[in-house]
């Protein structure tokens, strides 16, 4: 079995398009040539041949919080550590928890009864 190497997730999406336009628009398509060809794994690019979407794309309605909010947490935990001050995982994880419900609180359930 060959070695699959890491790839940037930048890169990702735009190479697989380039071995999808390939492989639709080849004389003998193969699903298998094409992706050796482009260095793409073979069950990735059939996956997307049959309407298979990126995982980010996917799983993007199961995230409870915004790529901002994440961010924001990321930079107070940077923050906290140049202070010397090590950010605990129960103190991380109450922080996201009070984001999560300053959007329940702020949300609009509409009119009830």
């Amino acid at each position: 079995m060959p070695v699959i190497k890491e790839r940037k997730k930048s890169e990702v999406p735009a190479s697989l398009q380039k071995v999808i336009n390939y492989y639709c628009y080849s004389d003998e398509p193969s699903i298998r040539a094409s992706a050796e060809k482009y260095g793409v794994a073979y069950s990735t690019l059939r996956g997307r041949l049959k309407g298979r979407v990126f995982r980010e794309v996917g799983h993007h309605k199961m995230q409870v919080l915004t790529e901002y909010e994440e961010n924001s947490i990321v930079r107070w935990c940077e923050w906290l550590d140049e202070w010397r001050h090590p950010a605990w995982m129960a103190l991380v994880k109450s922080m996201a928890e009070a984001i999560v419900a300053r959007q329940i609180k702020d949300y609009s359930w509409g009119n009830i009864g």
